[in-house]
């Protein structure tokens, strides 16, 4: 008598982050639980993983996109859930899975029946592929990574803004230049060539960037903004300050012009100049009972939140008015993306004004609000992509550990969720 061993197959294994991925399970007892295992290391060699246990069909079958595990790290059918649920391996309250580098994630899925590893698959997640050129930008006027398709002719361009982690985001240029745009994910502080702070950055600087990314060969004149976080904030300030966007998208976005940052860490500082003229900034306040709080948690060893500093700031608004980022002049569709449980800023607050201030000085027929009540402050693209690991918390040293909000499940939904929404704004307002 011929027995079949138990197999593990997924299809396609060499495919982009944002496609689906189909997991099936053959050959097992009938009736029977089994278990996925998950890999994956991001860019700093940190270790992630996740697991998810299967009941077979009669037939010893799972197709793990369409089944519900009966114990895992998620808990409904979903064809990424081994992905979007990791967890640093070892850490109770996890941390962030840092993926800027656009070379290819490798995940591996292994097949358990009785504690036992029956088979094993590797899949390749890619961002992009041979169509796509890469390009190291050093010029006078900017400095980054520029990601544009080989063949397609000159396409839409995109400036790509990151947050307050600075440096460049490779993996957001790449992917979205895979859908057929020329990216220039553009450094403005923290790495090589450009300031080691977020310290009195000129807009001007921004304003060469967007010349120099219209002027290339690759683009077809017109150029739209997306900004993340810090980044956000900047899109919509370079909008109401420059008549040069197709298309501003904002994704947890700040409508107040923050203070800099030296060393990572929030400082009494300008971000911004524009003429030589330090742009106002929004400056903290806060209670003692606040600072008291916080480091509480923080000697408990509980995810320590930002929220309450921001709320107590905005209650004076005579004192921020004049850090208010004047939306009203931008003459471009807006997107805005933003989670209602963010709890490093007040996003869905920023957009809710934001929304309400356009709403008076402009038809704003054009514009997308998109808020996600129960997704936090890493839900949307560049900072979250489909299918990778979504991120609720992160240590940033001595011992602190910072919550972003949401949970993983919530996050990867409004990220998948609004990829398809901003893929569909880009193609409306910037291939007319």
């Amino acid at each position: 008598m011929v027995t079949t061993k138990p197999s593990l197959s997924a299809q396609p294994i060499d495919t982009y982050v944002d496609e689906d991925l189909n997991i099936f399970i053959s050959d097992c007892p009938a009736n029977d639980i089994i278990t996925l295992r998950a890999t994956a290391n991001d860019d700093e060699g940190k270790l992630f993983e996740s697991y998810a246990k299967f009941r077979t069909d009669s037939s010893g079958r799972v197709n793990v996109s369409q089944a519900q595990p009966v114990e895992g790290c998620y808990e409904k059918a979903d064809p990424h859930g081994l992905f979007w649920s990791m967890q640093r391996a070892g850490s109770k309250l996890g941390d962030y899975f840092l993926k800027n580098e656009a070379t290819p994630l490798s995940v591996e899925i292994n097949l358990e029946m009785n504690g036992h590893t029956i088979d094993t698959v590797t899949v390749l997640r890619h961002f992009y592929k041979n169509d796509i050129k890469r390009v190291v930008v050093k010029e006078h006027e900017c400095m980054g990574v520029l990601f544009h398709p080989i063949d397609q002719g000159p396409c839409p361009g995109i400036l790509l803004l990151g947050g307050s982690d600075g440096g460049v985001l490779e993996q957001g240029a790449a992917l979205l230049a895979s859908h057929g745009y020329s990216v220039l994910s553009l450094a403005y502080f923290g790495t090589e060539g450009v300031p080691k702070n977020l310290e009195n950055i000129p807009l001007e600087y921004f304003e060469s960037a967007t010349a120099w990314l219209k002027k290339h060969t690759s683009v077809n004149g017109r150029v739209s903004v997306i900004g993340f976080s810090r980044g956000g904030e900047l899109a919509l300030l370079l909008g109401a300050t420059f008549d040069d966007y197709q298309a501003i998208i904002a994704g947890a976005p700040s409508m107040y012009v923050t203070a800099g940052l030296r060393n990572n860490t929030f400082a009494p500082i300008p971000s911004w100049t524009y003429r030589q003229e330090t742009l106002p900034y929004m400056k903290f306040s806060y209670r003692p009972s606040i600072i008291i709080s916080m480091l509480k948690r923080w000697l408990l060893k509980s995810p320590v939140s930002f929220q309450a500093i921001w709320n107590h700031t905005l209650r004076d608004t005579d004192k921020i008015k004049d850090s208010r980022i004047p939306v009203e002049n931008i003459n471009a569709p807006v997107m805005t993306i933003a989670g209602g449980d963010d709890q490093l800023w007040p996003s869905a607050y920023y957009t809710e004004e934001i929304k309400t201030t356009l709403a008076v000085e402009n038809s704003g027929n054009q514009n997308v609000y998109l808020t996600y009540d129960k997704a936090g402050h890493f839900l949307s693209f560049p900072y979250a992509l489909p299918s990778l690991p979504t991120n609720t918390n992160m240590h940033v040293g001595g011992g602190m550990t910072m919550t972003f909000g949401g949970t993983k499940w919530a996050n990867a939904q409004a990220t998948s969720e609004s990829w398809l929404e901003i893929l569909a704004f880009l193609k409306t307002h910037t291939t007319q």
